[in-house]
């Protein structure tokens, strides 16, 4: 294979998982669902190769599960799996929210007031695609001003991984109109330099999804 295709193989590798993350995440592929290779060959118009490949990768980080003589399928984390990454999500989140205090800046707080914003006119337009859309970028753009891409992406992974959609918590619209809330408040934290009350908000966000298990 020549330089010039492999370059151009591991592009497409790289833009079929970015698709996949978003259609787990979205909850369009759904915790223990099934992905047919023949299927997402013919979904995103890409080679068995490119597929074989991605599938490996998102399985080597934890998205998929790779199952020997049946495939892979979109990995289903148990409550104590969830507890356990909501810790780990705490620990990183709330000592990055620091890095994001000192280096956001006027425009910032104004991108993520207005995503803040879209995610609201999601919720109240019932449109769960967007919400999931907006969530991301919501969060995304958040740690981005960590000004440290090895933390936002290793944020962006745990956060994105479908987790989020093998609860019970998004179905409660009460738990979602507090999330939305939660955004908004992050960011007037943020606007007043507040770190304590920033992470207590984080610490809050991450745990949302409990309210949807009444045994915990």
């Amino acid at each position: 294979m020549s330089t010039k295709s492999k370059l151009l193989t591991d592009q497409a590798t790289q833009q079929l998982i970015c698709q996949l993350k978003e259609k787990i995440g979205a909850g369009i592929y759904r915790p223990g669902e099934w992905l047919k290779q023949i299927d997402i060959e013919r979904s995103f118009n890409v080679n068995r190769f490119t597929v074989r490949s991605a599938f490996t990768e998102l399985s080597n980080s934890g998205f998929l599960q790779h199952v020997p003589y049946k495939g892979y399928r979109v990995i289903e984390h148990s409550i104590q799996e969830r507890i356990a990454i909501t810790e780990a999500r705490e620990l990183l989140e709330s000592a990055v929210a620091l890095k994001v205090m000192a280096n956001v800046d006027s425009e910032g707080l104004e991108e993520l007031q207005t995503l803040a914003e879209g995610f609201r006119e999601a919720f109240e337009n019932s449109d769960q695609k967007h919400m999931m859309e907006r969530n991301f970028a919501f969060h995304r753009t958040f740690y981005r001003y960590a000004n440290n891409t090895y933390l936002s992406n290793m944020i962006d992974e745990m956060r994105e991984r479908g987790v989020g959609r093998a609860n019970q918590g998004w179905a409660k619209p009460s738990t979602v109109a507090a999330s939305c809330q939660d955004h908004f408040d992050m960011v007037e934290a943020l606007r007043q330099r507040n770190i304590t009350r920033l992470q207590s908000l984080i610490y809050q966000h991450l745990n949302r999804w409990r309210e949807g298990y009444e045994e915990l």
